[in-house]
């Protein structure tokens, strides 16, 4: 053996040592480098409680991906729908406040049905003019008389037997005289009573005794 192999084993022994300190070293960084977690796998499953990680497409790190602290966002959206929510329902409560239900009367209805309770009927108005039926005798006391449009007549009956039946009006009015037909009397105290609205020429007579004279006639102008 020379002495250039001792020498050759020397160098040859110093490298390796050198190779083992360097990979010593590496191990451990590598080692610190698992342990902070920097060398997780980016497409993996995400740790819980590892917060937000960078991907693996995202060399600059902006553009992450969320894990199990998604759940603060998530919180907070379903708080904002419940929040949307509630405010819905109160719009929705002050639309139905607003809106009539069905078949509840409106004011319009309510007034109108009020006009019609309160229109006072011909016999409890004050007459305009008033007509005695057979005071003393067949005969309608006055016979004759003149009145305006929109005036009440009473015809009170001072005897029994006795009707008011229609021989002659104008075409627009409605005034029919006693109800019933010609065979229908009344008795003493019984009152017929109509409001006239259409001028013109009016004939009455009793049924039964209108051969006897009781008859009259009357204009509304």
């Amino acid at each position: 053996m020379t002495d250039r192999e001792p020498r050759k084993e020397g160098r040859d022994d110093a490298r390796d040592s050198g190779r083992r300190r360097v990979l010593a070293a590496a191990g451990a960084s590598l080692s610190a480098l698992a342990t902070a977690g920097c060398l997780s796998n980016p497409w993996g499953p995400s740790r819980p409680g590892a917060g937000a990680a960078t991907t693996g497409d995202d060399p600059a790190g902006t553009a992450t991906t969320r894990g199990d602290g998604g759940g603060a966002d998530a919180d907070t959206t379903r708080a904002d729908a419940t929040t949307a929510d509630a405010g819905t329902t109160d719009g929705g409560d002050t639309t139905a406040d607003d809106t009539t239900a069905p078949g509840e009367p409106t004011t319009e209805d309510t007034e109108t049905a009020t006009a019609t309770a309160t229109e006072v009927p011909p016999e409890a108005k004050e007459p305009d003019q008033v007509v005695e039926v057979a005071p003393d005798g067949f005969r309608f006391s006055p016979e004759t008389f003149t009145i305006d449009a929109g005036d009440t007549v009473h015809w009170q009956w001072k005897d029994s037997g006795h009707n008011v039946r229609v021989r002659e009006k104008p075409e627009d009015s409605d005034w029919t005289g006693t109800p019933g037909d010609a065979s229908d009397t009344y008795g003493e105290g019984y009152l017929h009573a109509h409001t006239f609205d259409a001028p013109g020429e009016y004939e009455c007579f009793c049924a039964p005794h209108q051969t006897l004279g009781l008859e009259g006639s009357f204009t509304v102008r």
